[in-house]
């Protein structure tokens, strides 16, 4: 398997996750370019005032250590300085993307893009940021990745629960959160009017 059939598969392993997990409710798009290291945009279906960007991260394999029974999964990447985004609606996902089952082996990492260029090693080289996220994959890890940690089936929920908590922040300041709802001074409704009888 190459490194793009893997990205691909999971990218379309996590638009699975959500939808399911989500019953449906969540919309799940990627974006022609990557540009802005964007591999899918999820949003609530019938709302277009926010969308969650995400960047899908996997391995193919464990690093199993002397006296652990569960294995470190382990990714590094390099970011460009001048597209590095910190953003509360911009995340990564990190799995193991397991042969034998054929998808994400629990724990799964969803993770804030703020907490991972603070805190997966970052060593700025040149014009790049280099990272290497790490997380133990027992479900009673103690590291800093550990509060991160989601199960597959769960997915779909906290991603909910993460744009609609944006939501509600961008209610208090007064940005849209639903198509009803945009205050656009250069939109035009165009519908038709009944008169009355």
């Amino acid at each position: 398997m190459t490194s793009v059939q893997q990205g691909v598969i999971g990218q379309y392993e996590a638009a699975k996750l959500m939808m399911m997990g989500s019953n449906g409710l969540l919309e799940v798009a990627a974006p022609l370019s990557d540009d802005e290291r964007r591999d899918q945009e999820v949003h609530i279906r019938g709302h277009f005032g926010l969308a969650l960007a995400l960047q899908v991260k996997t391995s193919t394999y464990l690093h199993m250590y002397p006296k652990r029974t569960t294995g470190i999964l382990q990714v590094q990447f390099d970011v460009a300085l001048d597209r590095l985004v910190n953003h509360p609606l911009y995340w990564y996902l990190f799995a193991f993307l397991e042969q034998e089952i054929m998808g994400f082996r629990d724990p799964i990492f969803l993770i804030d893009s703020t907490a991972v260029h603070t805190h997966a090693g970052p060593i700025r080289r040149g014009d790049k940021l280099h990272l290497e996220f790490q997380g133990s994959m027992s479900p009673r890890a103690r590291d800093f990745w550990a509060r991160y940690q989601v199960h597959p089936k769960d997915l779909g929920k906290r991603v909910l629960q993460i744009i609609r908590d944006a939501g509600k922040m961008a209610g208090a300041e007064g940005l849209p959160t639903a198509f009803g709802q945009i205050p656009d001074p250069g939109l035009l409704w165009v519908g038709s009017h009944r008169a009355a009888a």
